[in-house]
C-alpha cells in the first residue's frame, strides 16, 4: 500500500514540528516534503508499505516546484525487469483564473510534471500520479458546472480554460484517470466541497484528487473508490488498486525517510486513524494492526496488488490544539468577562449596546438569512451583507441556498 497526503494538518508544518506520532506509522516508511518559506499553505507526505521500499526519493526533478513550497515527493522502486515503478506524490498550485497571480505558476507546474512523466514513459518505467492537482476536466467533475452546462458562454470558457486544455492534453497523451477509467459517466462523485458554504451537505463539490497512471498499465486497474463517508476535511480519500508486477524491496531505506530524523523519538500510530476524524479528549483510542507489522520480505517477484490512496487536508489541528491548550471551563466565576459601568450614572454596556437588527428573511425559503462579510480584495472588501443561511447546492433543490441576497445597511 502506498498512502498520499497534500496539504493536510500534518504536512502544512516544518521538519521542526512533526511529531513522531505523524512520523511513524507501523509498517510504513514515511517521506514528507517541506515548504522552504510559506508554512501552513502546502506540504505533501507519502507513506510506503516496508516491502515495498523504494530505492530512492526526490522532492523536486525538473525544477517542478521550483518555488520549493513543498509540493512533490516521488518515491522510485526498483523492478524485476530493469526497469523503475515511479510513484509521484503531488499538490499543484491552486488558482483558476488568469486574474489569480498564482495561475502561471500552476501552468509552468502542470507542463514541467507533463515534461517529468513522458520522459519516464519513453523510458519504458511506470508512472503513477497521486494527489491533490487542482483540476477540473469535465463538467461531470464539477456539481457547479454540471449545473451550467446549457450556458454555451460558460461552457466555451470552462473548456478553453488554460489548466484544463494542458491537463487533458496529458491525459490525453500520456496517463490514464484510474477513476474515469472504471466509471467514465458516474455523476456527482466528488472528492472536495466548500466547507464555508457547507457544501457537503448536499454534495455540492468538484473532483479535483486524482491517481494517475501510464496509459501502458491501464488494463492493470482493477478498483477505484472514493471515500466520501470520510469525514473531518473539506476533501476526502480516493483509493485504487492496481496489480503491479515484480516490484522489489529496497535492501535500504533512502536516507530522507523520517525514520532516521534525530529529532524524532517515540512510539508509532497506526496509519489508518490517520485517515480518520481523531476523537479529541482522554478516551481518543488508536487502534494497531498486527498484519502491518510483519517483517518485510527481501524481495518478490509475483503478481501484487498495490493499492494507492490519496488524502487531502486531513484535520486534525483540534486534536493538537486541546493538547497544547487545557481546555478552560466557561462556567468559572474567574473566567467570565465583567461588565463595567461606562458613565457616572451607572448605566451599563449592555443597556446601550442596541446589537445587530434583525435579519431579513430569505426570499426562497422565508428563513433567517445569515450575515457575512466580503473578504475579497476589491471596492467592497469588508462589506458586510445577508445571504440565504441554507447550504449551497443544485439550484433545483428545495434544501439549497437560494440566490437572496441584501447589503447590510446600519440603522
Amino acid at each position: 500500500a502506498v498512502v498520499s497526503t497534500q496539504s493536510t494538518g500534518e504536512t502544512k508544518i516544518s521538519r521542526t514540528q512533526l511529531d513522531n506520532e505523524t512520523a511513524k506509522r507501523p509498517g510504513f516508511f514515511s517521506f514528507f516534503s517541506f515548504p522552504a518559506t510559506k508554512h501552513g499553505q502546502s506540504g505533501v507526505a507519502t507513506y510506503v508499505k516496508k516491502k515495498y521500499c523504494p530505492l530512492s526519493i526526490s522532492t523536486d526533478v525538473n525544477e517542478i516546484d521550483g518555488e520549493r513550497e513543498g509540493r512533490l515527493v516521488i518515491t522510485h522502486h526498483q523492478k524485476d525487469n530493469g526497469k523503475m515503478l515511479i510513484i509521484i506524490n503531488v499538490y499543484v498550485p491552486c488558482a483558476y483564473s488568469d486574474e489569480d497571480e498564482r495561475y502561471q505558476l500552476k501552468l509552468k507546474f502542470l507542463q514541467r510534471l507533463k515534461d517529468f512523466v513522458d520522459m519516464q514513459i519513453q523510458s519504458e518505467n511506470d508512472v503513477v500520479i497521486a494527489g491533490d492537482l487542482n483540476v477540473k476536466t469535465e463538467i461531470i467533475d464539477s456539481a457547479e458546472a454540471y449545473e451550467n452546462r446549457k450556458d454555451k458562454q460558460f461552457l466555451t470558457e470552462w473548456y478553453s480554460s488554460a489548466d484544463k486544455v494542458l491537463f487533458r492534453s496529458f491525459l490525453n497523451d500520456s496517463v490514464v484517470d484510474t477513476f474515469r477509467h472504471l466509471y467514465p459517466d458516474k455523476m456527482e462523485s466528488y472528492t472536495c466541497w466548500n466547507t464555508k458554504l457547507n457544501g457537503r451537505a448536499n454534495n455540492y463539490g468538484t473532483r479535483i484528487d486524482y491517481i494517475l497512471i501510464s496509459k501502458s498499465n491501464s488494463t492493470l486497474i482493477k478498483s477505484g473508490s472514493i471515500l466520501s463517508d470520510v469525514t473531518g476535511s473539506d476533501h476526502c480519500p480516493y483509493v485504487t488498486e492496481v496489480a503491479f508486477s515484480g516490484i522489489l524491496e529496497s535492501d535500504k531505506v533512502p536516507d530522507e525517510c523520517t525514520l532516521f530524523y534525530p529529532e524524532l523519538r517515540g512510539t508509532q500510530t497506526n496509519l489508518t486513524a490517520m485517515l480518520q476524524k481523531r476523537k479529541s479528549g482522554p478516551e481518543m483510542e488508536i487502534n494497531s494492526f498486527s498484519s502491518l507489522q510483519k517483517k518485510p520480505k527481501l524481495a518478490t517477484k509475483t503478481q501484487t496488488k498495490l493499492k494507492f490512496a490519496t488524502k487531502s487536508s486531513v484535520s486534525t489541528m483540534s486534536t493538537k490544539i486541546l493538547k497544547l491548550h487545557p481546555k478552560i471551563s466557561s462556567e468559572s466565576p474567574e473566567n467570565k468577562p465583567k461588565i463595567q459601568s461606562i458613565n457616572s450614572n451607572g448605566v451599563s454596556a449592555k443597556s446601550l449596546l442596541k446589537g445587530l437588527p434583525k435579519p431579513p428573511l430569505c426570499s426562497g425559503h422565508q428563513l433567517k438569512s445569515s450575515l457575512k462579510t466580503v473578504v475579497k480584495e476589491g471596492p467592497n472588501f469588508g462589506r458586510r451583507f445577508y445571504c440565504c443561511s441554507l447550504s449551497i447546492g443544485p439550484s433545483s433543490s428545495k434544501s439549497a441556498r437560494c440566490n437572496f441576497f441584501q447589503w447590510f445597511e446600519k440603522g
